[in-house]
């Protein structure tokens, strides 16, 4: 469903209560509102009583059981949908209604209190009832690697698992094995859908499994909530048939092994959607997030029963080619029509990351595309011949790329003047540069390309992009200042003139673009996309001249100083240094997880890669040989050279920013962030260094002065 069909509801906390954000078909608004999540939090034991009484009691009872529910689900939409609120929702549900399509409600929750409470109640009586049984809920989760539907080429492969230690309850998992079996049968035979399940029930039988890949994860077992340590894990069981827990962080790095990697997984466990009051990643579905784009779990205990009319609902609508949240929606009407007066159909819980929940389409299969290898690829060369096009050939390897002008390492200095020490964004804070000039710098968030008067901490410039789930992943100045390029998540740079305020181009690439760069000259543009592609482009014509291949999602492009060589960071755990002037591969830098940064010195003369394995490597630029390498306590996710080369700065999940010798490594200091760094930069004149991230602050830092290192002492 398209975006502009969202009811998105962001809650975070606020001076006086907590802040609801919304973003409608019909506008937006926000309001500040005062709600108990207390009070409500301890009211949940009671609440899942009534869940599970309600599903084995007569109807008299059941009813009587229901009220608590409603109770909490009134007071839920009396909070947050005031008056203004109020109108917008009825606004956007009577335009869905006029094109015949179905309201999704999205709620991104900032408050862990908030996230722990079940907002799959919101309940309205003269609205229809509960929300949840109208409308999709999605829980979406604010995490900085947004995902694009998969086009999955027959068979979708589904990889099944129970899990029953014999200490815990028994539960009926043959009969939600056959439901799912029976739910799927008549894509099964048109070859469309593919179920295997795991041969054992212990954690290395899914290791095991998992090795040859899948599309769907679906557990069948035991679920918890480690109040100690805060967080959610599944109970599989060893090879005595005991207990053998495994929590979600650890669960979701076993999944990741998986090769085609799950979109979708399946937690038809007891409390894998129950989260703690103060952590926002603590329950199994949440923290699963970070390794596949959408979960599907239950935030209470589930009886036997309602687990195998969940999945076999959900599946019938995933048969239909009902995208995941009219899956999980169609699955609770299913359990509310069982037994009209049960709170079961409360209990599941969808969490996604994506914008779009069809992440299949199975009713128009379209040819695959081979996995992609790092090769050089000259773009559609031949494809343009075959068809016999006018446009200029791109470049290939026996056609250089047209001259570029080359440039000197220093860079102009700025005015010494003092930035602001804290420029409150209110937004996280995805990427930055810094003007040529110094006086001002551009950051990207969700849905905003903005710049700021590093002086004032005012915002002089800003342009607000379409969906409520567009990132804007990349921004970089030209080296005049005249342009600014935006790389983002709806797969288009834009790049906007400076003196006008004009969009003067638009690039599109096959998915979500991560990475922008500027050469010398400002003539081309470097863009890294999910695609797999790193692209050169010429801006006096704005064609793409240069298309180079990868294994996996490009995440950071530099141009060498002189432009004729391009540095890459791939999700393949790799950086790649590439001639721009044929496109053939001329270095290859390992790492053990995501490369998500690089830099060239000014000089040209080294490289810096940073990686998910929490190291940065410099290397020297004749041989690629390794000079040293500087590693902190969690992944990095940016690194940069000073402008005058002597420091080098990385950025860390754990919001630490380090400062590190250019000539040796050795550490000079670092800078803390409440929350993980996304984002740095070098100010002109190497006196200031930017860095911004989760914590929605862009923080500039004075710099100290790096003194040569004596002759003759060693690195």
């Amino acid at each position: 469903m398209a975006a502009e069909l969202d009811f998105v509801l962001e809650m975070s906390e606020s001076p006086g209560g907590y802040s609801i954000e919304v973003s409608s078909p019909c506008g937006e608004d926000r309001v500040v509102t005062a709600i108990d999540a207390h009070e409500l939090l301890f009211r949940l034991p009671s609440l899942q009583a009534a869940v599970l009484g309600s599903a084995v009691r007569s109807r008299g009872v059941g009813t009587e059981l229901e009220a608590p529910a409603r109770q909490v689900g009134g007071i839920l939409f009396d909070a947050v949908f005031q008056s203004s609120i109020k109108a917008l929702y009825l606004a956007s549900r009577q335009r869905a209604q006029e094109r015949g399509q179905r309201l999704r409600m999205v709620l991104r929750v900032r408050s862990p209190e908030l996230a722990a409470l079940p907002w799959e109640l919101l309940h309205h009586a003269k609205l229809g009832g509960y929300l949840c049984l109208h409308h999709p809920i999605i829980r979406h989760v604010e995490i900085l690697e947004p995902v694009s539907p998969l086009g999955v080429k027959p068979p979708l492969r589904i990889l099944g698992m129970v899990s029953l230690p014999g200490s815990l309850g028994t539960l009926d998992a043959e009969a939600e094995r056959e439901s799912l079996t029976t739910a799927l049968t008549p894509l099964i035979d048109e070859g469309m859908v593919r179920l295997d399940w795991v041969q054992g029930q212990t954690k290395q039988h899914l290791f095991a499994a998992l090795f040859h890949g899948c599309h769907i994860f679906h557990f069948i077992g035991h679920g918890r909530f480690d109040e100690v340590r805060r967080q959610g894990m599944i109970v599989f069981a060893d090879e005595q048939g005991r207990e053998d827990p495994l929590h979600a962080e650890a669960l979701g790095s076993l999944i990741s092994v998986a090769e085609p990697a799950p979109r979708l997984v399946v937690l038809n466990s007891c409390e894998t959607g129950t989260s703690h009051a103060q952590d926002l990643f603590s329950s199994t579905a949440a923290e699963l997030e970070h390794t596949v784009p959408a979960v599907v779990a239950m935030q209470f205990a589930v009886t036997d029963k309602a687990a195998v009319l969940f999945s076999r609902a959900f599946y019938q609508a995933l048969a239909a080619n009902r995208p995941v949240d009219e899956g999980v929606r169609a699955a609770r009407i299913a359990l509310r029509a069982d037994k009209d007066d049960s709170l079961e159909c409360f209990t599941p819980v969808l969490y996604q990351r994506s914008g779009d929940a069809r992440l299949f389409d199975l009713t128009s299969p379209r040819p695959s595309t081979p996995p992609g290898t790092v090769v050089d690829e000259i773009n559609q060369i031949q494809r343009e011949s075959d068809q016999g096009t006018d446009s200029e050939p791109p470049a290939s390897p026996s056609t250089p790329l047209p001259p570029r002008k080359a440039t000197s390492p220093s860079r102009t200095s700025s005015p010494g003047f003092t930035p602001r020490s804290e420029i409150d964004t209110e937004r996280w804070v995805v990427s930055l540069a810094i003007h040529p000039q110094g006086r001002l710098l551009a950051t990207g968030a969700r849905k905003l390309v903005r710049i700021w008067d590093v002086i004032t901490g005012q915002v002089t410039w800003e342009r607000r992009l379409g969906g409520w789930s567009t990132m804007v992943n990349a921004v970089a100045f030209s080296p005049d200042g005249e342009k600014l390029a935006a790389g983002s998540t709806d797969n288009l740079v834009r790049i906007w003139e400076m003196t006008t305020g004009s969009l003067v181009a638009e690039l599109a690439h096959g998915h979500f673009v991560d990475a922008t760069d500027f050469d010398g000259s400002g003539r081309y543009l470097a863009t890294g996309a999910a695609d797999a592609t790193a692209c050169v482009w010429d801006l006096s014509t704005g064609s793409r001249i240069l298309s180079l291949r990868h294994a996996r999602a490009v995440k950071d492009v530099k141009f060498s100083p002189d432009g004729r060589l391009l540095l890459t960071a791939s999700a393949d755990g790799n950086a790649y240094v590439w001639d721009t002037d044929t496109g053939w591969q001329k270095a290859q830098i390992p790492h053990r997880d995501f490369v998500l940064g690089v830099a060239f010195s000014p000089d040209g003369q080294k490289i810096a890669t940073c990686s998910e394995d929490r190291t940065a490597q410099i290397r020297e630029s004749e041989s690629w040989a390794p000079l040293f390498h500087i590693e902190q306590r969690k992944g990095l996710r940016a690194v940069a050279f000073s402008s005058d080369g002597t420091m080098i700065a990385t950025g860390s999940e754990d919001g630490t920013v380090c400062v590190w010798r250019a000539d040796t490594g050795s550490s000079l200091f670092s800078v803390k962030h409440s929350r993980s760094v996304n984002t740095l930069a070098f100010y002109p004149d190497s006196r200031f260094l930017a860095s911004a991230g989760e914590d929605k602050v862009v923080r500039s830092t004075r710099l100290p002065e790096v003194a040569p290192q004596p002759v003759g002492q060693e690195s």
